[in-house]
């Protein structure tokens, strides 16, 4: 149980998005952005959500499938006399390396006059494909192996300002940034008594894989389906991807993170387990085996 809360403060480094409130502590002679939890709207039973607790996790998980993912620390901080669960992220920016989101590089492409933060997947691909600071079909196998993953977890809000490029202007050096901002996984608004209703209700549980939460990527201005797109098999880059992170999928190693994350119920821990397990079986098993099947005719 990590208290963050005596952590000296870098008040000269700030961070943005909207998904709680952030400040830059050292920890272990390193910088970390401590993520606080996001104010839950709406939700009598709790002033603020998992948002937290579903960074670690998510993160935890995408660590055991191969990818390169921010490394995540959790633990408390006393605020105004309250303690809040927290999620520090460790900083992977220098004084020398930024962080760039793929939106500006998505805005740089003047000639589109396309606005960096829609998320039409036809206009991220493009811009993959159009941009020439990194090898495209490695920028388009890591952006599908994330779709992929973010399907597992459920990430309702993937867009183009979180996830981006690590890069050092001084050395013309580029590569791309670890995957972060996951708070939006793992159904992070969802209350205790609201879980025990869902894990009781099979269509509840069916509901939150093949209808909710949808990706923040559209199709003809849709959010795309997770079940639906990935079960198509029309996408071949999204094919290989599947191909590439199912089978590196444990769930025996995902359950053994859920178990021991602490401050969370074991009702939480239960139904974490049960709808990764739904969505790996229905989304990800389902096509996996469609594909297989397919590629024997």
């Amino acid at each position: 149980m990590i208290d963050f809360s005596n952590a000296k403060i870098n008040n000269y480094k700030y961070y943005g998005g909207k998904n709680g409130g952030k400040i830059c502590i050292n920890y272990n002679n390193e910088d970390y952005m401590l993520k606080f939890p996001a104010i839950n709207n709406g939700v009598k039973e709790h002033e603020y959500s998992n948002s937290c607790i579903s960074e670690y996790i998510t993160c935890k998980i995408f660590k055991t499938l191969g990818l390169n993912v921010q490394d995540v620390i959790l633990g408390t901080y006393c605020l105004n006399g309250n303690t809040k669960i927290v999620v520090a992220c460790k900083d992977f920016t220098t004084e020398n390396v930024v962080l760039k989101q793929f939106a500006e590089l998505k805005n740089s492409q003047v000639e589109t006059s396309k606005n960096g933060y829609g998320t039409e997947l036809s206009e991220v691909i493009e811009t993959i494909e159009n941009q020439s600071i990194y090898d495209v079909n490695k920028l388009k196998e890591f952006f599908y192996n994330m779709f992929i993953a973010d399907a597992l977890v459920g990430n309702f809000d993937r867009h183009n300002g979180n996830w981006g490029f690590l890069i050092n202007e001084k050395l013309k050096k580029i590569e791309i940034a670890p995957i972060y901002d996951c708070a939006s996984s793992l159904y992070p608004q969802i209350t205790e008594k609201i879980l025990e209703d869902i894990m009781n209700n099979k269509k509840e549980m069916e509901d939150r894989v093949f209808v909710f939460p949808t990706s923040a990527l559209k199709i003809n201005n849709k959010k795309i389906n997770y079940f639906d797109y990935i079960n198509s098999l029309e996408n071949e880059d999204l094919n290989k991807a599947l191909l590439n992170i199912f089978p590196k999928i444990n769930l025996k190693k995902i359950n053994y993170i859920i178990d021991n994350t602490s401050y969370i119920s074991i009702k939480r821990k239960t139904f974490y387990k049960k709808i990764i397990k739904l969505r790996y079986e229905k989304i990800l098993k389902q096509s996996y085996e469609k594909l297989l099947n397919l590629s024997k005719r």
